[in-house]
């Protein structure tokens, strides 16, 4: 039989290529702002200007550090999955240097359930407090997959939340006030995807767009310690 022959470009017809396709993603991320996605990104340029940590803010740490991170996510969103883990593990091992902020900033242009959920995360935490709430989000990025009202439920009595009640307050929408303004403040300072994460130290606040690896974000913060 004759040998079969591959099609194989040249390296630089391959890197030509690669880059129409960047090219092309990148363009479409910024012609679809509405939909958009975090896609890793590099160290950033400019400063944000969100509030600082709020009495009704659920945060992991104490929101007297020297560093906080707030961190705009959606519960449905996959890169926010996995920066979830890296933000966890920073705070760990910060010893009481680094506290972490969840605030919302549901995609639902793309992400069906990501108001839902953060509504049943409200009616969680309303009860439960941080601990309730971040149980909750460690839950819903563990397996993104299944995310539904029953499943919210099912983990809110779980965790031992008063049915009657965060029934009533999901059905209500108590929170969609909270939510909205939430998103708002993270869209005003250049957060159309998620995770926007707000590196702040005193004056300083220092946005990070998209789920980027260990190091680049501890870079970020060592540059404003």
């Amino acid at each position: 039989m004759p040998e079969e022959k591959k099609f194989e470009l040249s390296p630089s017809i391959s890197i030509l290529v690669a880059g129409v396709l960047i090219a092309g993603a990148i363009i479409f991320v910024n012609l679809n702002p509405s939909q958009q996605v975090a896609l890793p990104q590099g160290e950033p340029t400019v400063q944000a200007n969100v509030p600082p940590p709020q009495a009704e803010d659920y945060i992991v740490g104490l929101p007297t550090a020297p560093i906080v991170l707030i961190e705009y996510s959606d519960f449905q969103c996959p890169f926010c999955s996995m920066i979830h883990p890296t933000l966890s593990r920073i705070v760990e091992e910060s010893n009481g240097e680094i506290a972490w902020i969840y605030r919302h900033l549901p995609l639902e242009s793309i992400h069906p359930q990501a108001y839902p959920s953060a509504l049943a995360a409200e009616c969680i935490g309303e009860q439960l407090g941080s601990t309730g709430f971040w149980a909750f989000a460690d839950d819903m990025f563990a397996d993104q997959q299944g995310m539904n009202s029953a499943r919210y439920a099912a983990l809110a009595g779980t965790l031992g939340a008063n049915m009657a009640e965060f029934s009533a307050c999901v059905e209500s929408e108590k929170y969609a006030t909270k939510i909205d303004a939430q998103a708002r403040e993270a869209q005003a300072s250049g957060g159309t995807g998620t995770p926007f994460t707000v590196v702040m130290a005193g004056d300083t606040q220092m946005p990070i767009s998209g789920a980027l690896p260990y190091a680049q974000i501890m870079s970020v913060i060592n540059s404003v310690r």
